[in-house]
């Protein structure tokens, strides 16, 4: 197993455990995931904050859980 194969690993597992992600909305419909997290509240709480600080992007919270046979 190289570098390159630890590092896609771990981020499949990162995924997995923080499945709520809070996604960026971009013109011609494409989002970046801005953050991930456990809990959903955590997610709503770093929305809000992003929502009074840069009040001219879209966000959303979503969930984006990786499903056991994806890792």
């Amino acid at each position: 197993m190289n570098a390159n194969d630890l590092e896609q690993k771990s981020e499949l597992e990162q995924k997995r455990l923080n499945p709520w992600a809070l996604v960026r909305l971009l013109p011609k419909m494409q989002r970046v995931t801005v953050g991930r997290f456990r809990k959903r509240s955590d997610a709503d709480g770093h929305l809000q904050i992003l929502r009074q600080t840069v009040p001219q992007a879209d966000f959303i919270v979503v969930w984006d859980a990786q499903e056991a046979h994806d890792l």
